[in-house]
């Protein structure tokens, strides 16, 4: 489970405050289970201090995850309009292409008919 902040950072100020007593040898010298005990809270207060420091990082992964995922959704809807768009300009070119041979041609039919 989770252990609240400020616990943790209470141990911390005992652990701190016993300075080189709080260590499981000079614990065990006492008690097994004060020993057992100090490496517990020892190890508490290190995955603290590292969940600390991770959670903000997930939290800036999950997000640029999120915006990458949103940026590649753009990237599709642009690339297909980009496609739609070209296939419409070809289909225009083409129409052109038509319409000035058609008009080449009757250019030419209109300039038989004058000789």
């Amino acid at each position: 489970g989770n252990v609240p902040a400020n616990n943790v950072e209470e141990a911390r100020r005992l652990k701190d405050g016993m300075g080189s007593d709080f260590n499981p040898e000079n614990m065990k010298k006492k008690s097994q289970a004060a020993g057992g005990l100090s490496e517990w809270v020892i190890n508490i207060i290190k995955y603290y201090d590292v969940v600390v420091q991770v959670e903000p990082k997930k939290k800036s992964l999950r997000d640029a995850t999120e915006t990458l995922k949103q940026a590649e959704e753009r990237q599709t809807q642009v690339r297909a309009l980009v496609q739609e768009l070209q296939e419409k300009l070809a289909s225009l070119v083409a129409d052109y292409d038509k319409a000035i041979a058609e008009k080449d041609a009757v250019m030419a039919e209109a300039a038989k008919c004058q000789n």
